[in-house]
Formats: C-alpha cells, structure tokens, sequence
C-alpha cells in the first residue's frame, strides 16, 4: 500500500496570468521532484472591463482545510480584495505552527520570499534620469493598500528627489495592476491643464500597456514624446520591446516548495527570509535601441497560444452550450468528459453542489455544502463515474492510490448570485489565457442547466395541480383522463378486467346546512382519505365533483373488484367509529367490472358504475 504523499496547499489569484504561471510552473517542478502533491487554489482575481463577484471568487478559499495539508504557499498580493487577504490570513491564523511560506511580505510565522524590486528601480530610474536626461515625471502604481506597489513607487520617488527631478501629486495614479488601470490613469493625465510628462513610469507591464495603448490612440510618440517603462518583464513586455524589470519567479516558485518540504521533513526552517534578485531590461519604450530579434521570436510565441486560446474557447462553447438545456446530470457529465478528452486535458473534474439543479441550494454558512457531486471527473484517459463524496477530501482522485505526486488547480464556478462548485484542471490545462473564459462558460451552463430543471419543475407542478383536487389531493375529472384512461387502455390491450366503483355521500346538503358548508368541505376531505386505504393496491382514486368519488384500476377479476369495494366499505365504519367527527359519513357505492374491448366503453363504465352507485343509495336509504 502505498502511504499518503504529503500534500501542500498554493493560496493565489489569476493563475492564468503570465507572471503567476511561472510561480505554479516554479511549484509544480519542485513538487515533482520532491515527490508532494501540489494543490492550488485559484480565484482569477481583476479582469479588464469585467464585473466580478468577489464573493463568487473568494468561496475556494474556503474549500481547503489545511489542517489536511503539510503546507502552505500564499501569494497573498495576487488576491485582489483586502476583505479576501483577511479572510486568507485568518484561515491560515488557525494554524500557527502550519509550515508556511509568503511571497512578497512575511506574515504570522512564514518563511517570506520576496524580490530586491529596489535595486532595479533605481537601476531604472538612474537610467533615465542620467542616460536620457528626463526631468517630468508620472507614477502608475498598483492598488494603494499593496505592499510591493508602495515600495516600487517609493523607490522611484526617492530617486526622482535624489536628482531633483519634477513629480506633481496630481501625476500619481493608482493603476490596479491591470491594463484598464493603466488607460484610465493615461485619461486623467491628459485631462490636466499642466503639460504631459517627459516619462511614465509603471508598476507593472500591463498597466504600462494601457498607458502606451491610450497615449497612441490620441497620437503620441511612444518614445519620441512620451517613455513608458513597466515591471515584470512579461512575455509581451519583451517582444514589444517594452523597458521592464525581471523577477525570477518561476525560480521562486520553485524555491517557495523546496523551502517547505525541508521544514516538513526538519521540522524547522533553514532561514526566515530570502530575496531574489531582479534585472532590469532596456527596450525601445524609453529610448533605446529596438530588439527585432526579441520581437519576432515573441510574434511566433503570440500567434501560437491565440490558435490554442481560439481551438480551446470554440470547442469548450461548443460542448458547454449543449449543456445548457440539459436536466440530466448524468449526460451532461458525459459531455464535459467528451470535452476534456478532446481538449487533451490531463485532468478535469467538475464538483458540483448535489441540490445545483434546484432553484435554491439549502441556506448555509459556507460556500460548499459538507457533500459535493463529482459531476464529471476525467484522469489520464480515464473516466470516473459520477459520485456523492465528502467536501473536506476535496477530489476522490486524491484518496486513492497513485504512483505520482499530483499537481492541481482548483477554481470556483459562479455566476453573480450563487456558487455552483469548482473546477480541478492539470497544471497544463490550467495556465492557459483561456482559463477564465471557459470557467464562465461552464459555469453558466450549469447555471443554464438549473434554470431548465426550475422551470420545468415549475412546469410539472402546475401540471400536477391542474389534475389533481385541491381539496382533497385526489385526481380530478382532468386526472382522471390522463392517469386513468391509459390503465383502461392497457386493460383492453392485455385483456384484463378492469373495476370501476362509483361513490356518492350521502346527506351531504344535510351536513352543509346543520353545521356549515366548511364542515361539508371537511366531510368531502375525509371520505377522500377513506378511499386511499385502496391505492396500495394499484387503484386509483378520483374526486369528480362535490360529494362524487370513483375509484378505478385492473384487478384479475369482478370477485376481487367486489373484495375491494367492500373493503373500502369496512374502512368507513371503521373511520367513524374511531374518528369521531360531528356526524357519521355515510355513501352508497356501485361497482361495475368487466373486460373491456374498446376505448368507448369508458364512458360505459362510469355509467353503469353509477347506476349501481344510486341503486344502493336507495337501498340504505329505505333500510333506515
């Protein structure tokens, strides 16, 4: 048998994101070669010009409980929303002694990782203070509660002051960390009365991007009016030629899970802290000299993953909105495999609360129910059958038996009102650009999929009500057609008898005006609840009208339709004797039974039925 590998657990944001790829590409090497398995919990954080449902994006941090896991990673300055740090950081305050490393900022008891960003800036700033002689400044920085962003940015201002060059407050922007950030703060610049800055410094490459985007959209010269420089040294950063600064994140990745398994294994940490180093890359964007080499290689890069991205998101939109109009879990659980398997994925799991198709899942205090459905579940080519298991496992897949560490990214699924469950990719599958867009697909197919399976409980429950007595829960003359023809139909098919026994209370005018018509509509009530002592067997039972009743079925022959009838007969005297009531409920009852032959003859039953019915009402009547 083979024992539990020790598990670590990554807390992070935007996963899909380049410069939090290369931490997980970082983690899940080292988690390889240390033989851990790697779960990561993802929330994709800010989106440009998206509205986001923090709450939906929070809810996976409430998945894991680390008391289950050996480790921990957090890039809490990855999490977009303060009120989500502190949700983190409270979990992670549960377990004091848990092994635990933070990048960029130490917290509680962590081993930090963080980057020597200060070296570099004023490496850059140096840059273009000496080498470009620039004078005018404007800042775009990260969100202002950010520690990375207020350190970046106070180590330009130090140098700006150092040299005496020029940066007004009003040329000092808050940027998000994202693209939109940066155009905005590229509006309000241009929105001054004072003239436009000689250079703009950014926090990160994106929000440099937007700067740069905006800035040439109103026709300025990027350099030769306006440098913009960036941080992180993306991808893209590199093959537009962007100036930028490079922190070895795949490298610390790397080392944040090295750094964990010596603790694990030694029970303390070799060091408290440790600082990366970072380099910084001159581009054309301030100036110098145009890398064509660089751009023509990331173009080649670019122009592949947009083939993947498009093959990914057409084919995910493809199988998703066949899910939309389902109802049936089991298919579309078979769907989502089809597409993991065409997709080439490692692995894809979809956990879903068992009550998702209904309109609302029971209120509780967490965002997962105790118990999860694996409504799809997809392993190396191998296909799991669908199954209830306890939340806290997180994945059946990581109870059973493996010869490999598995490395795993876990991602809410939500639309803006409610929380369907998570998604579990492979480390390859995960990363891509695409990640965000197929979680919203899928998560709106399975929103699609709730609403059909409301509606069409909607559906079935006026369709029920419009058959069935309101007053008595019996069928009614429209139940009778559709539960009751079909049986008749089947008796003339196979040639069985089938037993029609009319029922009409008596006095029923007598019981409305001595006690009152509510007191009729209860004796209506109760001789409704007689009649039911014959459903379990096979007979069906249904209020016509006012003090009419029939009970209907196939029996194997009139002897057995007659044992019925007096049966339910027995039940009355029973009824009254030990219920007591205002009066006793008397009836008359008539029975016809017989083979039918054809579907016309329905009418005939009921008739003849009835004829009985009144013959016996006369009889108990004149015995009185």
């Amino acid at each position: 048998m083979i024992l539990r590998r020790k598990r670590i657990a990554a807390l992070m944001a935007g996963v899909d994101q380049e410069y939090q790829q290369g931490f997980t590409w970082g983690m899940y090497s080292a988690s390889q070669e240390k033989n851990v398995d790697l779960c990561i919990f993802n929330c994709q954080g800010y989106a440009d010009g998206f509205d986001r449902n923090d709450a939906g994006e929070s809810a996976i941090f409430t998945l894991p409980d680390l008391k289950d896991f050996d480790g921990v990673v957090a890039l809490l300055d990855t999490i977009p929303t303060e009120e989500c740090r502190q949700q983190i950081q409270g979990m992670l305050g549960q377990y004091p002694s848990m092994p635990l490393v933070t990048v960029d900022g130490q917290w509680g008891q962590s081993v930090s990782i963080t980057f020597d960003d200060n070296s570099s800036v004023r490496e850059l700033m140096k840059h273009l203070l000496e080498k470009h002689g620039m004078r005018e400044f404007a800042l775009v920085t990260g969100p202002a509660d950010n520690s990375v962003a207020i350190n970046r940015a106070n180590a330009a201002r130090e140098m700006i002051a150092q040299y005496g060059a020029h940066l007004p407050e009003d040329a000092v922007f808050d940027g998000r960390w994202v693209r939109e950030g940066g155009r905005r703060a590229a509006d309000l610049l241009l929105e001054r009365d004072e003239a436009m800055p000689e250079v703009i410094v950014c926090g990160n490459d994106d929000m440099a991007f937007g700067v740069v985007e905006r800035l040439r959209e109103k026709d300025y010269l990027i350099p030769g009016e306006i440098a913009v420089t960036g941080f992180d040294a993306r991808d893209e950063a590199l093959g537009r030629c962007l100036t930028t600064i490079h922190r070895p994140v795949q490298e610390a990745g790397k080392l944040a899970v090295t750094v964990l398994v010596d603790w694990i294994e030694n029970g303390s940490p070799e060091k408290p802290a440790y600082v990366m180093p970072t380099q910084t890359i001159y581009g054309d964007s301030c100036g110098c000299p145009f890398n064509g080499v660089q751009a023509s290689k990331y173009v080649r890069l670019l122009s592949a993953e947009l083939r993947d991205v498009e093959q990914t998101l057409l084919k995910g939109a493809a199988f998703f909105s066949g899910i939309s109009g389902m109802t049936d879990v089991e298919s579309a659980g078979a769907r989502i495999v089809e597409f993991a398997r065409k997709w080439k994925a490692k692995q894809l799991h979809v956990c879903v609360d068992p009550e998702f198709l209904k309109e609302k899942s029971a209120d509780r205090d967490t965002a997962y129910p105790a118990e999860m459905l694996l409504l799809s579940g997809w392993s190396k080519g191998k296909r799991f059958h669908q199954q209830r298991f306890a939340t806290n496992t997180l994945l059946p897949l990581l109870v059973q038996e493996r010869e490999q560490p598995l490395a795993l990214v876990f991602s809410p699924l939500y639309t803006a009102s409610r929380s369907f469950g998570y998604a579990v990719f492979d480390m390859e599958h995960a990363v891509g650009y695409g990640l965000y867009a197929l979680l919203t697909l899928l998560a709106t197919s399975l929103s699609s999929m709730s609403l059909h399976a409301t509606v069409r409980g909607y559906a079935e429950a006026l369709e029920d009500m419009s058959i069935h007595d309101v007053m008595t829960g019996l069928y009614n003359r429209r139940g009778l057609q559709q539960a009751v023809f079909p049986v008749f139909e089947q008796a003339i098919r196979e040639q069985r008898c089938f037993a029609m026994i009319s029922i009409d209370v008596n006095n029923m005018k007598h019981i409305n005006d001595t006690y009152g018509h509510p007191m009729g509509d209860e004796a209506i009530c109760r001789m409704g609840r007689v009649l039911r002592c014959v459903e379990k067997h096979g007979l069906t039972c249904v209020h016509i009208s006012g003090d009419e009743f029939l009970i209907c079925g196939m029996v194997e022959d009139a002897a057995e339709g007659a044992a019925l009838m007096a049966a339910v007969e027995q039940e009355l005297d029973r009824f009254n004797r030990e219920e007591e009531w205002c009066c006793d409920i008397e009836a008359g009852f008539g029975l016809y039974a017989a083979i039918p032959q054809s579907p016309e003859e329905f009418s005939d039953f009921i008739r003849l039925a009835d004829e009985k019915m009144y013959v016996d009402k006369e009889r108990k009547k004149r015995s009185k």
